[in-house]
């Protein structure tokens, strides 16, 4: 599991934890990502009742089950005794979805991690923390959304800010994001039908093109604006984001200026969205 820097979390954080016992009174559970004590193999915690609802509860089992991964609120942590205190009806829906999220991401990390491991026999875990893992971590803030889409769209340059690594190891690393991650884009589709009359009206044409392509601000492969010729005066459009929302904006920025320079210059112009 992904590997925190403390043995326990901090009053107020969120984590994700496995539900290992359920009693009358008590939920107990693995802090998957945390060591805990010398003497554990992991941190543990527990949920008393009072903490898993706001509402009279007859049975604990009709909210949660052994083995379910959950994410809770640590409400006190006492580090010398190993006691963990959390809170499940402290956590709503948006909190649960985005902690899960961002521990699903962690997993993919250090599954990334093990996968270089395997690569050499004298690499522990531990080693591929110290060496790649939490140098690029402190780089984004322990963001692992952030680490993960960064290695793969740009983790040559990413990982050139990490000393210690040989262009060996930095090329099998590599190697092994490209081949185990992928990021899940959404495209937007359309013709653009574009002409001048005028006598320079190639010229104005590939001006128009490329102040279009030039609209999107930090374009990269997951996040991208490509136009094509089809035949005179058409061309397709292809928008490449990760969500809607900024795919929309970027195609609203691209059609401004054609809607611009169109009637600047009294151009045929219109779009159709596929």
């Amino acid at each position: 599991m992904p590997k925190s820097r403390t043995p326990f979390p901090k009053e107020g954080e969120f984590i994700v934890a496995k539900v290992t016992d359920i009693e009358n009174q008590y939920v107990y559970v693995e802090l998957l990502d945390y060591k805990g004590l010398p003497s554990e193999h992991s941190a543990r915690g527990m949920v008393h009742i009072s903490e898993i609802s706001s509402r009279w509860i007859k049975n604990i089992r009709t909210h949660l089950r052994e083995g379910q991964r959950i994410v809770l609120r640590v409400i006190r942590v006492d580090p010398e005794k190993g006691h963990v205190d959390l809170s499940y009806r402290r956590t709503n829906d948006a909190q649960r979805k985005n902690k899960m999220k961002e521990w699903k991401y962690a997993v993919k990390f250090e599954n990334l991690l093990q996968f270089f491991v395997n690569e050499y026999e004298n690499l522990s875990l531990d080693d591929a923390y110290e060496k790649i893992g939490f140098p690029i971590l402190k780089l984004f803030d322990d963001n692992y959304q952030d680490v993960v889409e960064e290695l793969k769209e740009n983790g040559e340059d990413l990982l050139n800010n990490i000393e210690g690594i040989t262009e060996e190891q930095k090329a099998s690393f590599l190697k092994i994001v490209d081949e185990n991650v992928e990021i899940s884009t959404i495209n937007i589709l359309g013709k653009i039908t574009l002409k001048f009359n005028q006598n320079n009206g190639i010229d104005l044409l590939k001006e128009t093109l490329l102040k279009a392509q030039s609209s999107i601000k930090n374009p990269r492969r997951t996040r991208n604006l490509e136009l094509t010729y089809i035949a005179a005066p058409k061309y397709r459009l292809e928008i490449i984001a990760k969500d809607y929302l900024d795919a929309e904006n970027i195609l609203s920025d691209a059609l401004e200026v054609f809607e611009e320079n169109a009637k600047k210059y009294n151009a045929l112009y219109s779009f159709e969205r596929d």
